[in-house]
């Protein structure tokens, strides 16, 4: 397995360098990412490239070995097509997802495949959380065995734009901590040498969901995505591109106020969404076979956020998509008796990855991008 990432001097042609060349390998790439494994002629359909210079950028992949051959299309008319997608032996990244009660730690590898996992319990103390994490993430990667690509780590709060440090995280009473660098000696210490960073855990989830997620339709460029667990988190994917702000906090949309007489918040206002659908409020609903209920604080708030954004889709992930055969039904028809607009081409959507492993692939992604050394500006 090789750390470095995809020599830029390879992606040169004739000794300049291409901006329609690195953008046809980023599109490649992407599209390896979201459909491996799959055939050069789907990705030649799926990008609009042309043959020959899907054939030459995904040879380049394939020469480093970042790409390689796992089989042939099913037998059928035509002649059968070589499967191709990322290699699970050359990279790996650590992918962590910081929950209230627990943490877990992965270790997913190139082909976006999960191979190995550890739970521990989610401790306040910086200085033990960061231990217990390393303890855990080194049955993966320790003394004798390869290293990963990177760290990630995704927080349910808020995030420096460095990527570095934790401003807020409520639920465990965080305020600026230097995670990162609080992990990386960590680690040292250990003998494992690699960069940490990290995440809000619904960026990552809009990320995994928009760059995994088959279902979506590559023209919805617009996508609101809603995280729902022991609070509410927003992903926001605008104009095509992850939508962060300028200060890294874009999608608070926790925090507006739909009850002023509600419960108080942790920043100090009272009513705040977060703290009137989250997971533990859902089931206290339900108990109380009051779920219809829910649904009507539920949309208060995601309506002010659809009306403002107007996006194509709306994905949902976490404790509501137990319900979703009786919520989705009930949440349309509330949404659009409350709407500014017509919204029937709006869709709503059950996320594809559950409330745990959005954030972890995003953030396997996040790291796996950084490593095929991919610009997105946006991350």
């Amino acid at each position: 397995m090789e750390g470095h990432s995809l020599s830029f001097t390879e992606r040169r042609s004739a000794g300049v360098p291409s901006e329609l060349r690195e953008r046809n390998l980023k599109t490649i790439i992407d599209v390896v990412f979201r459909y491996q494994p799959v055939s050069r002629t789907s990705i030649a359909k799926l990008t609009g490239i042309s043959k020959p210079t899907v054939s030459k950028l995904v040879g380049l992949l394939m020469s480093e070995n970042y790409i390689v051959k796992t089989g042939k299309t099913s037998s059928g008319l035509g002649k059968r097509q070589e499967l191709l997608s990322f290699n699970p032996e050359k990279a790996f990244v650590i992918s962590v997802d910081v929950g209230l009660a627990t943490t877990i730690v992965a270790k997913v590898d190139l082909s976006m495949k999960m191979t190995d996992k550890c739970e521990i319990t989610t401790s306040e103390s910086p200085e033990r959380f960061a231990s217990e994490l390393v303890d855990c993430l080194s049955d993966f990667c320790g003394a004798g065995k390869e290293s990963p690509v990177s760290v990630v780590i995704s927080v349910p709060g808020l995030v420096r734009s460095d990527l570095r440090t934790a401003i807020n995280v409520p639920l465990l009473h965080w305020t600026d901590l230097p995670l990162a660098e609080l992990v990386e000696e960590r680690l040292r210490l250990n003998g494992i040498v690699c960069g940490v960073s990290i995440n809000n855990d619904a960026k990552l989830g809009v990320l995994a969901e928009v760059a995994l997620n088959q279902e979506i339709p590559d023209s919805f460029s617009n996508i609101v995505y809603v995280l729902v667990k022991e609070g509410v988190g927003v992903g926001l994917y605008i104009n095509g591109s992850l939508y962060v702000g300028s200060n890294h906090i874009a999608g608070e949309f926790g925090h507006m106020s739909i009850d002023p007489n509600g419960p108080e918040c942790s920043c100090g206002r009272k009513g705040c969404w977060l703290t009137m659908v989250g997971s533990r409020e859902l089931d206290g609903f339900v108990r109380e076979n009051r779920l219809e209920d829910y649904i009507e604080l539920f949309s208060v708030g995601l309506m002010n956020i659809v009306n403002g954004l107007d996006p194509n889709l709306v994905v949902i992930s976490g404790a509501l998509e137990e319900y979703w055969d009786r919520v989705l039904p009930s949440l349309r028809a509330k949404l659009k008796s409350i709407a500014l607009f017509d919204q029937s081409s709006m869709e709503i959507m059950k996320s594809a990855l559950d409330d745990r492993e959005g954030p972890i692939f995003g953030g396997a992604l996040m790291a796996l991008r950084k490593y095929l050394d991919i610009e997105t500006g946006v991350l």
